[in-house]
C-alpha cells in the first residue's frame, strides 16, 4: 500500500495534495523567496569568474557555508590557499559539477519551473577554465603585493633599530664625556660633597652662621641664610599665634568663635528634645496619611460660634433640629421664613 502522504523539502511539511501541492499558493511563495536569496548569491561569485578576489586568510571567511537548495547540502563559499583566501571558489566548484547539474534539472521538474532560468544557477566547465586561468594571474600579483608590503615592514623595522642604537650610543658617549671632566676637575669644596650633588643648588657663600655657646657641649646652633636652587621654595618663619598651637594643647582655629559670635557656642549635636521630636515623627510617619484628621491643623483658633458639621450626640432627630438648638443656646438664631412659609436652615 502506498503512503499517502509526501514530504515536500521547500514548505518542509508533510501533504496529501499529491502534484497539486507545487501549484499552491503557499508553496509558490516560499519557492520565490528562496529562489530570490540563492539566485543573489550565484549571480555575485559568478561576477568573480573573470576578475578572482583574493583577501588575507582569516577564520571568520573560511567558516562561511552556503546551502544549495537543489542538491539539500552545505558548501563552503570561499576557499583557503595557503595565507589567502579565495572568495566564492567552493561555491562556483560545486556549480559546475554534474551532480548539481543533475538535481537542478529535478528541482526544476518538480517544482514546475520554467527551463530558461536553469543556467542562472549553472556553471558550464569553460567558464570555471576561464576562471582557474584568471586565479593564477590573481595570485601572483597577490603574492607581488604581499612580498613588497613584507619588505616595507623590513625597512621601517630597520629604521627603528637604527634610530634606537643612535640614541643608545649618544647616551653613553655624554655619559663618558661627563665622567672624564669630573675626574679632570677633581675633588670640589665641602659644600659640593654634601647631600645637595650638583653646584647649581647650595648655600651661597654669603649666607651667615651664628653660633652661641660653642665651648658648651649641649649648646643649640642657629644658622641663617637663604638657599637657591631652581626647584625650591622658600618657607619664611610662620607667626604663631599668642595662644599657642595645636601641638601645645591650645584650641585648633576651626574650634574658636568668631569675632561676631558669642563665646558660648551651642553644643554639638541634636540635644534630648531633637531626639524625643524625631521620635514622634518616626511615628507618625507609620501611621496611614488618609486617616481622618491627618490634616487637622490643631495650632488654629476657632470662632466661639464654631459648630462641627455633625449633630449632637444625645440628641435625637434631624442635625437641623441640633442646629438650630445650638443657635438657640448661643443667641444667634433667628426664624426665616421662605416665599411659600417654610423654615429652612443651612449647614
Amino acid at each position: 500500500m502506498e503512503d499517502p502522504y509526501s514530504f515536500c523539502e521547500i514548505c518542509r511539511i508533510n501533504h496529501t495534495s499529491g502534484k497539486k501541492h507545487s501549484f499552491s499558493s503557499k508553496h509558490t511563495a516560499r519557492l520565490k523567496t528562496i529562489l530570490k536569496k540563492f539566485g543573489s548569491k550565484i549571480s555575485d561569485s559568478k561576477k568573480k569568474l573573470l576578475n578572482p578576489v583574493i583577501s588575507k586568510a582569516s577564520s571568520e571567511l573560511s567558516a562561511v557555508n552556503v546551502w544549495c537548495y537543489m542538491c539539500s547540502v552545505e558548501v563552503k563559499r570561499h576557499v583557503a590557499d595557503h595565507h589567502a583566501i579565495i572568495m566564492d571558489a567552493g561555491l562556483l566548484e560545486h556549480l559546475a559539477t554534474p551532480e548539481h547539474a543533475k538535481k537542478v534539472h529535478q528541482f526544476f521538474w518538480e517544482n514546475r519551473l520554467s527551463k530558461e532560468q536553469k543556467k542562472n544557477y549553472l556553471v558550464n566547465e569553460e567558464g570555471l577554465d576561464s576562471f582557474k586561468e584568471a586565479l593564477k594571474n590573481a595570485l601572483a600579483c597577490y603574492e607581488n603585493e604581499e612580498e613588497t608590503q613584507l619588505k616595507k615592514q623590513a625597512m621601517k623595522i630597520k629604521e627603528i633599530e637604527c634610530t634606537q642604537t643612535n640614541v643608545v650610543n649618544q647616551k653613553e658617549e655624554d655619559l663618558q664625556i661627563t665622567t672624564q671632566s669630573e675626574q679632570q676637575s677633581g675633588p670640589s669644596s665641602g659644600h659640593s660633597s654634601g647631600s645637595w650633588g650638583n653646584s647649581s643648588s647650595g648655600i651661597k657663600p654669603h649666607s651667615k652662621v651664628q653660633t652661641e655657646g660653642v665651648s658648651k657641649p649641649h649648646s643649640k646652633v642657629q644658622t641663617e641664610g637663604v638657599v637657591y636652587s631652581d626647584g625650591l621654595t622658600f618657607i619664611g618663619k610662620s607667626n604663631c599665634l599668642p595662644d599657642g598651637n595645636v601641638h601645645t594643647g591650645a584650641v585648633p582655629p576651626w574650634l574658636r568663635a568668631d569675632d561676631g559670635e558669642p563665646t558660648q557656642t551651642k553644643p554639638i549635636g541634636p540635644t534630648e528634645q531633637d531626639f524625643q521630636e524625631h521620635l514622634k515623627k518616626e511615628r507618625k510617619r507609620k501611621l496611614n496619611p488618609a486617616r481622618v484628621g491627618a490634616n487637622f491643623d490643631r495650632t488654629s483658633t476657632n470662632n466661639p460660634d464654631w459648630m462641627p458639621s455633625f449633630g449632637r450626640v444625645w440628641n435625637s432627630g434631624r442635625r437641623l433640629q441640633s442646629k438650630q438648638q445650638y443657635q438657640r443656646e448661643t443667641g444667634n438664631w433667628k426664624k426665616r421664613k421662605t416665599m411659600n412659609g417654610h423654615h429652612s436652615g443651612k449647614y
